[in-house]
């Protein structure tokens, strides 16, 4: 019951987002996208896609030392421009 009134309400967001989009023409694309990507959720969910065609390699386990390092980096990269 509770994922059906979630859809509902996502189904809503994404109508009232293609409503936005007719009147504002700057941000047409942008939220006409953003309102497929919500739609697309239902969809997902209703046609039960099973396994991905191309499942993603299994990664490796990193030391937590080499994660911390890997995951300040874009951090870094902000802070020195």
């Amino acid at each position: 019951m509770a994922e059906k009134e979630a859809a509902i309400l996502i189904m809503k967001a994404a109508g009232d987002l293609r409503k936005a989009a007719a009147s504002d023409k700057k941000r047409r694309a942008e939220l006409r996208s953003v309102a497929d990507y919500l739609e697309s959720i239902i969809y997902e969910t209703e046609l039960g896609y099973g396994k991905p065609l191309f499942p993603e390699p299994e990664a490796m386990p990193l030391a937590p030392d080499e994660e911390i390092r890997r995951m300040m980096k874009p951090f870094r990269v902000r802070l020195t421009r």
